[in-house]
């Protein structure tokens, strides 16, 4: 028993979304033929009969209609001011007297009005504001209590009068009354209010909440079926919330146009919006639509000049017919292509209620077929569209979420792979790089030796090979010591200094100390903590040395100087090593001062480590400044 039960259930889970969605769509269109289907409440009778006639005027003879009589449907002597009177239901009669609870319910009434009982106004609607002023009381019921002070003893003697002030286009009149029990006519009224009124609220707040979410997914994903809801429910919301508002600022006929119009545009963006869904693109849907929004706001504007409702009721019936062919056109259409997907169903059977309950309206409240006028159908119908609507927004959001989710994913995984990819071949630059950088570092090495202690060794092996009658050893050895102190001076520079010019000058000093000294030269040493120097790498810091050398070497063979000065300073902008010492002076060294070669390689070694080389008088003296700029690129033009 159990496991057929499971059965079941498994067989109704497995049942598409799109019926159990008609399954409710169905208990609504029960729901709302019963509620609005004529029936007798206990202690209440329906008013149909009564007398009307047209006050001030006795050429128009008092006649009996029947409710609901609408104004617009009258000659024009009715148009203005209509009385309608009656007493009250002769089933009454039997009671010793009525009710003290006693009560009236007037569905739709519009749309000034007042009511009298035996001669004495009870009640109004903006029967006493000025004229000018535009009121629409129509859309709500009315629920008036009959003071028991007013009634008399047989309930056939009492009279009820209501004075009614028409409004051409708005099917001004009076519809069937109920009078009864006053607390059986508020269930009444509460269920009517509900329907009418405050479903028509939710309906106002459930389309401006789905045109904004409706219009930021069409900024976000830039979809036109967004575009075409947000655009809908801004449609529908100025309709609703004109439908609902008793007061406007403005006239009458702007209320109409616009109330109207909003309808139309309704109407039509619903066209586009079935063509979109089911994604038929037809282009003679698409004409449709355009020709139906074109053409309603001249024939509503035309409705409006002329006064004549019969022009809005050709209207109407055109845009619920037009919608019906629409529908029917794309579900053939889509059927045809075998697209009928499970989705297209139940927008389909969405669509087709919501055009049911507008066409039911249609032929009750407009063309006055039988039927319970009091509840329109068609605030449940949009109310259904409009939340079929929000569950395709959310379906789409999140197919689009989705999409693009697998989308970053797909792109993560690519941008990991060129990662992986660039990091394979930066692994490979590097190691290239790397041994670039070792090969050029023994290149340099190969030829700082062969310029520096190749040379000397040369030198030495020359001055061995000339000398016939014997060795001057002080010679050879001097030879043979300046190309150790070169073997040194190479190996220093590869010692790791990184870039600190304090260190790297205090290794020159060990080196070129002792020569000043047996000159007989005086060394004064004023060195400053300064910034670190990233071009005085190994091959930097061998450059700097070849400088240094070429200015001491300078000294001593020709500035016949007793002291040298050798100081360092920063500023923001650049660091300064200065060589100054207290000789002949800068011009009268210039005629055996390396005169070419000698300034062009300090030059070219100065720039190579970044540095802008000057030379100065010191009066006395020569000086030498090595500007090494910190934030900007040294000028490559001599200094």
């Amino acid at each position: 028993m159990q496991s057929a039960l499971q059965a079941q259930w498994l067989k109704l889970r497995l049942l598409p979304h799109y019926f159990w969605v008609g399954m409710i769509l169905l208990l609504l269109l029960v729901a709302l033929f019963r509620v609005s289907m004529p029936r007798s409440f206990p202690d209440a009778w329906i008013v149909n009969d009564v007398t009307a006639l047209v006050p001030g005027r006795s050429d128009i003879e008092p006649v009996q209609v029947r409710l609901p009589h609408i104004l617009d449907d009258q000659p024009p002597a009715w148009w203005n001011r209509v009385a309608y009177e009656f007493t009250l239901p002769v089933s009454m009669a039997d009671q010793a007297r009525p009710s003290p609870r006693l009560g009236m319910l007037m569905p739709r009434v519009g749309t000034r009005f007042r009511v009298f009982l035996n001669d004495q106004e009870i009640y109004d609607v903006g029967w006493y504001a000025p004229s000018d002023r535009t009121l629409l009381s129509g859309w709500f019921p009315y629920l008036i209590r009959l003071p028991e002070g007013l009634l008399h003893e047989a309930a056939a003697g009492n009279t009820l009068r209501i004075e009614v002030q028409g409004q051409l286009l708005e099917r001004s009149g009076l519809w069937p009354v109920m009078i009864g029990h006053y607390d059986t006519l508020n269930a009444r009224y509460r269920e009517i209010h509900l329907w009418q009124v405050t479903g028509t609220w939710v309906m106002v707040v459930t389309s401006i909440l789905m045109g904004l979410l409706a219009f930021f997914l069409w900024i976000s994903l830039k979809e036109r079926l967004f575009l075409l809801i947000s655009l809908a429910s801004l449609a529908h919301f100025v309709r609703l919330i004109l439908s609902v508002v008793i007061e406007l600022p403005w006239g009458f006929e702007l209320y109409f146009y616009l109330h109207r119009l909003a309808f139309t545009l309704y109407v039509g963006l619903f066209f586009l919006l079935i063509d979109e869904l089911f994604g038929t693109h037809d282009p003679w849907v698409r004409r449709m639509a355009r020709l139906t929004m074109v053409a309603g706001a001249v024939w509503l504007l035309f409705t409006v000049v002329s006064a004549n409702y019969d022009y809005y009721r050709i209207w109407a019936g055109w845009l619920a017919a037009s919608a019906a062919f629409c529908l029917v056109w794309v579900i053939v259409k889509v059927m045809a292509l075998k697209r009928f997907t499970d989705d297209h169903k139940l927008v389909a059977w969405v669509a087709g209620f919501t055009l049911l309950t507008g066409i039911r309206d249609f032929l009750v409240i407009q063309l006055n077929f039988p039927g319970d006028a009091d509840i329109r159908w068609m605030s449940v119908g949009s109310l259904a569209l409009m939340l079929t609507l929000g569950w395709v927004l959310v379906q789409r959001a999140s197919e689009a979420a989705q999409e693009v989710h697998r989308l970053n994913q797909t792109l993560a995984q690519k941008v990991a792979d060129r990662e992986s990819e660039l990091r394979q071949a930066f692994e490979q630059l590097r190691l290239s790089e790397q041994q670039r950088a070792i090969e050029g570092e023994r290149r340099r090495l190969v030829r700082d030796m062969h310029d520096g202690l190749g040379s000397q060794l040369v030198q030495t092996l020359n001055t061995v090979r000339s000398l016939q009658a014997g060795v001057d050893q002080g010679a050879i050895a001097a030879m043979i010591q300046n190309a150790l102190e070169e073997l040194r001076m190479t190996l220093d520079s590869l010692e790791p200094m990184e870039g600190d010019l304090t260190t790297i000058l205090g290794t020159f000093r060990q080196r070129i100390a002792p020569a000043l000294t047996s000159a007989g030269i005086e060394l004064i040493w004023h060195i400053e903590e300064v910034p670190a120097l990233q071009r005085l790498d190994a091959q930097g810091v061998m450059h700097l040395f070849r400088c240094m050398q070429e200015v001491f070497a300078n000294i001593l063979k020709h500035s016949r100087a007793s002291r040298v000065i050798v100081r360092t300073s920063s500023s923001p902008e650049a660091i300064f090593l200065f060589v100054e010492d207290n000789g002949v002076g800068l011009d009268e060294q210039m005629p055996d001062f390396c005169p070419g070669r000698g300034l062009g390689n300090l030059r070219v070694r100065a720039q190579s480590i970044g540095a802008n080389i000057r030379f100065f008088n010191t009066f006395p003296g020569t000086g030498v400044e090595f500007r090494f700029p910190i934030h900007t690129e040294p000028d490559p033009s001599p200094a």
